[in-house]
């Protein structure tokens, strides 16, 4: 069945109204029309709700001195700064987050990332037919405002900007229309080297498939190196493409060209994982967290390491040589069976053992670890929303030594912290990473060790 076409231009042309609480330009000249941040939520009873991270930083940001596209300044609306304001701005706006919710310790200054645009390993682009051109989108919000048929960003490395430019083009010939019809995203993974392409599809059948193949050919030839392509079906069109939201089928999930799985290397560590399977975006910080987390937890070879949410193995088996054990626990899936076979080309690793299981309360109760293994250590690296309610709790009660929890965001830290200290667990350090640039978000690394402090 066709996708839908967009509505008439004139919809999509139409002069936004600001909405209350909208930002403006203003006496302080903070920030310039069009600028967005993410906005604050309102509680159930139509108040405010408590600041966030973006709230903060938002008066902050000086507008542009030159015209920007309201397209990039909704993707990656600090991208027009200066790198080094960049910094001081969120160093500031992390203090202030710190000091209005009376947090515990002092962040330390923020580590600068390496690659402050240019940086992202995953691209994504929502695709929408206009008449017989395909449009190629950051996010729905960019409907009304994008006029062009694709906007590079300046967040992403220009091969993804040109592989884009070329797939947009070629999908609006009329030969693959019936593609263009049925694409929901294009999604270019990978690291600084190798590009993988990524078709979410709401279909597949065989005409679709003869399709691509077509498309995959011409991929192949490519100036800038596509490595491998792949057909994600999606009949649902959900935003989601990663393993934890995963909402059809990943047997599926059919190559069209290349190696099955896409690969990473930090520090003499080689990781292959599946191409749905989540990575960090910012390859050029990787090396800086994994030192960073070392440096935090100071492995010591009496003790066990309890790596949750460990993915296809980037810490567990980075990490291992300076523990007795590592266990490294993720759900059922693509992800945890890559870092069972990632035991292979790290043989430093040999002591790491992984298992698959969801998180919750319950099952971190019950994670199987033998007496003779030391003090327990805890490195907890959820998704962005955090881990499920009754999981810190679970924890606490385990009592390891030491834990790393790694924050995504900023906001879900005080809530993360009261929980923490609840169970008897005082912070020792805070280690904020510049991993997304150009945007309001941070890493936070909080080291936490009981009774102590």
């Amino acid at each position: 069945m066709p996708r839908k076409q967009f509505p008439p231009k004139r919809e999509y042309t139409q002069k936004r109204t600001p909405k209350s609480g909208s930002l403006q330009k203003g006496k302080d000249k903070s920030l310039a029309k069009g600028l967005r941040l993410p906005k604050d939520k309102e509680s159930n009873r139509g108040e405010p709700a408590a600041e966030t991270f973006a709230s903060l930083l938002r008066p902050l940001v000086v507008e542009p001195s030159s015209p920007q596209s309201p397209v990039i300044l909704q993707s990656s609306p600090l991208a027009h700064l200066d790198y080094r304001e960049e910094l001081k701005i969120k160093n500031q706006a992390l203090a202030l987050f710190w000091k209005n919710f009376r947090l515990p310790g002092h962040p330390e200054p923020i580590i600068a990332s390496p690659k402050p645009r240019h940086y992202r390993t995953t691209s994504k682009r929502k695709t929408i037919l206009k008449g017989n051109t395909l449009y190629l989108l950051f996010n729905d919000r960019a409907l009304r405002s994008q006029k062009k048929f694709f906007v590079e960003s300046p967040l992403e490395p220009r091969e993804h900007g040109r592989i884009f430019e070329f797939l947009q083009k070629k999908i609006s010939e009329p030969p693959f229309k019936l593609l263009a019809d049925h694409l929901n995203y294009l999604i270019i993974r990978g690291n600084y080297k190798e590009h993988a392409v990524i078709f979410n599809v709401d279909t597949l059948n065989g005409p679709l498939v003869r399709k691509l193949k077509l498309l995959a050919g011409h991929l192949q030839k490519l100036p800038d190196p596509v490595t491998s392509a792949y057909i994600y079906p999606d009949p649902s069109c959900s935003e989601y493409y990663f393993e934890e939201g995963q909402p059809s089928d990943i047997l599926q999930f059919k190559k069209l060209f290349g190696k099955g799985d896409l690969a990473v290397s930090h520090h003499g560590y080689r990781y292959s994982y599946h191409p749905t399977s989540f990575s960090q975006v910012n390859e050029s910080m990787v090396p800086m967290m994994l030192d960073m987390a070392q440096e935090l937890l100071e492995p010591n070879p009496v003790e066990t390491l309890l790596d949750l949410y460990c993915g296809y193995g980037l810490f567990s088996h980075f990490l291992a040589p300076g523990y007795k054990q590592v266990m490294g626990i993720d759900a059922e899936g693509p992800s945890i069976r890559a870092a069972i076979f990632n035991k292979k080309p790290n043989p430093a690793s040999k002591n790491a053992r992984f298992l698959a299981r969801h998180i919750t309360a319950r099952s971190v109760e019950k994670i199987p670890l033998p007496n003779d293994l030391g003090a327990e250590i805890v490195l907890l690296d959820p998704p962005r929303q955090g881990p499920q309610e009754g999981v810190i709790g679970a924890l606490g009660r385990r009592e390891p030594r030491k834990v790393l929890h790694i924050h995504c965001g900023v906001d879900q830290i005080p809530n993360s912290l009261k929980q923490w200290q609840q169970h008897g667990y005082k912070v020792q350090r805070i280690v904020p990473l510049d991993m997304f640039p150009g945007t309001a978000g941070l890493e936070v690394l909080i080291l936490l060790e009981r009774g102590s402090g």
